[in-house]
């Protein structure tokens, strides 16, 4: 596995003169039900879908925060992820410790984006160019994010509420989304996440495999995602956009005390793209030999919302 990315510092970000603003935005991000398989409202501006997935894949996704499941019905949801294990050998999810359960404000930055290969190997220049841009950027990306229990009481991504919080962040981000659609994903069957826009462009995530390396004497978590990410924009006689991602994070954390009021967790996240036989021209899959054809670099840095 290919990390790419340094581990995390834990020293407090700059605080930007725009966060109290992002962090209003953040708070209608809010969903007002909980549940175990969630459905929230998003939507994208006119070629935005595929800059917005790339977006979500930090923290993969999320939904409402909802609560365990009784022990008849927890034996039932967590079957499909028992046997999703034994089939693949990966971990179910991605657990985090007690302490990461709630709800937490992130500040992101775009550390660096490149493309090892050639920007001619690149899926959507457009896309990259405008993450480029982001490195730029002196105020971040906030956003708020929610961790969740599942069925076993294990802490996971919430990956429809934080899908649909980044959403509404990123709207000020020179993005034209309009919050009109549905994410479909369920905590105790996480490996398959479904986004629709009103306008029919659609976006399928499908998790293949994860690992996780968790220490928790130093409080530190590395985490690999592999997922097929399908763009169908629902264009006549245009074909849907498929890509392979993995995503791999470094999470490091700390007690409050210990924070003193900055970041109370910290993550250095890197986004690798990978060509699909198929959905890229037979040459530039051949050339391209299974290396990433763009990686994207993150740091993120976490405190506690009590606000949410």
């Amino acid at each position: 596995m290919r990390a790419g990315a340094n581990a995390p510092s834990t020293s407090a970000p700059r605080a930007p003169t725009r966060a109290r603003a992002d962090v209003s935005r953040a708070r209608r991000c809010r969903t007002a039900e909980a549940s175990t398989t969630s459905r929230a409202r998003v939507g994208r501006g006119d070629d935005d879908v595929a800059n917005l997935h790339r977006r979500l894949l930090l923290f993969a996704f999320a939904s409402a925060a909802s609560t365990v499941a009784a022990d008849a019905e927890a034996t039932s949801n967590t079957a499909v992820s028992d046997a999703w294990s034994a089939v693949t050998g990966s971990t179910s999810d991605l657990t985090f410790p007690k302490t990461f359960l709630g709800n937490w404000l992130v500040e992101s930055r775009t550390a660096s984006a490149s493309a090892p290969l050639g920007r001619e190997f690149v899926r959507d220049i457009g896309a990259f160019e405008r993450i480029s841009r982001e490195i730029d950027q002196t105020e971040p990306l906030v956003y708020p994010l929610r961790f969740m229990e599942n069925a076993r009481g294990d802490v996971v991504f919430d990956r429809a509420f934080n899908v649909r919080a980044l959403a509404e962040a990123s709207r000020g981000s020179g993005g034209k989304r309009a919050l009109d659609g549905d994410i479909e994903w369920s905590v105790d069957d996480p490996n398959v996440l479904k986004l629709t826009s009103t306008d029919g462009a659609r976006v399928f995530y499908k998790v293949t495999a994860r690992s996780m390396d968790r220490d928790d004497e130093k409080r530190t978590i590395t985490t690999s995602e592999l997922a097929q990410v399908v763009v169908d924009r629902d264009v006549a006689g245009g074909a849907p956009s498929v890509k392979s991602t993995r995503v791999v994070t470094k999470f490091k954390w700390r007690t409050p005390e210990q924070a003193n009021g900055g970041p109370q967790i910290v993550a250095s996240q890197t986004v690798y793209e990978y060509l699909v036989a198929g959905a890229a021209s037979d040459d530039d899959f051949i050339a391209a030999r299974g290396r990433p054809v763009e990686v994207d670099v993150y740091r993120l840095a976490m405190i506690p919302w009590t606000d949410a």
